[in-house]
């Protein structure tokens, strides 16, 4: 009886860290996009689920007393998981938006392109620096320390017990703020010179009303653009960094949040 006992609460266990666990990979970045099959998504979720579940155990929630507790248990650590993902995600807005307000800037902003991993419509710049930033991502493992932020849950929150809070939704508005001081850093630079060019086409067609500032300017600002956010590719690395750190902070914030 010790024995079927002891595996019912494993199972209990699995079953909980399996929900917190798809939530994440649902919405995460990478395993989150729409490209990645289903299948895969499942069976990595599977696979984490399980290399999770010892650690889990110890801290798991008291068997349920009937079906519905079980019920609730599992909304509540699929929520959480959820949360998890899109703040690990929210952060990758950032470089997007900044791409979007670049492309309106240069004159790209009436192109969109169809994103293969969100099969949503994006800007052409917005759609190369979320490659770009999603490369980076990986070369400075954060997805490894989206995983590490996992573990850690089960041990500040143990499964079956967590309980959305007034400060559970609040833990997320510093992060708003960091993602639009960061998309407005990275698109400022360009956006500057755009805007000093646009000045001076402005005034060259004062002066000289004979030269169509509209057929000069158009070519000479997608240029001129490209140009600047060519120089300025060094710069994403460490914005990158600033992602990864900012989304690992946030995590952390969610999770002391959270108990």
């Amino acid at each position: 009886m010790d024995s079927i006992a002891v595996g019912v609460r494993e199972f209990h266990t699995f079953l909980l860290a399996l929900a917190r666990v798809s939530g994440v990979v649902a919405v995460a970045p990478l395993l989150g996009n729409r490209a990645v099959p289903a299948t895969a998504k499942a069976g990595f979720a599977l696979l984490l689920a399980i290399a999770l579940t010892p650690l889990a155990l110890p801290h798991a929630a008291p068997l349920p007393g009937h079906l519905w507790q079980l019920v609730g248990q599992l909304t509540t650590d699929l929520i959480f998981g959820l949360a998890l993902g899109y703040l690990a995600r929210l952060l990758f807005a950032a470089v997007e938006m900044a791409g979007y307000l670049i492309d309106t800037q240069m004159g790209f902003g009436f192109i969109n392109l169809l994103d293969p991993f969100s099969e949503q419509q994006s800007s052409v710049l917005g759609a190369f620096q979320l490659q770009l930033a999603t490369t980076l991502y990986l070369l400075m493992n954060g997805h490894l320390l989206l995983i590490g932020a996992i573990a850690e849950s089960f041990t500040a929150i143990p499964p079956g017990s967590f309980t959305p809070r007034p400060a559970f939704s609040m833990a997320i508005l510093p992060l708003l703020t960091t993602t639009f001081g960061l998309a407005m850093r990275l698109a400022l630079p360009a956006c500057g010179v755009l805007f000093i060019m646009d000045v001076a086409f402005g005034l060259i067609a004062r002066l000289v009303p004979q030269i169509n500032v509209f057929i000069v300017g158009i070519p000479a600002k997608i240029l001129i653009g490209l140009v600047t956010v060519t120089l300025l590719l060094p710069v994403m690395a460490i914005a990158v960094g600033q992602l990864v750190a900012g989304a690992q902070g946030g995590l952390s914030v969610l999770i002391e949040s959270s108990r």
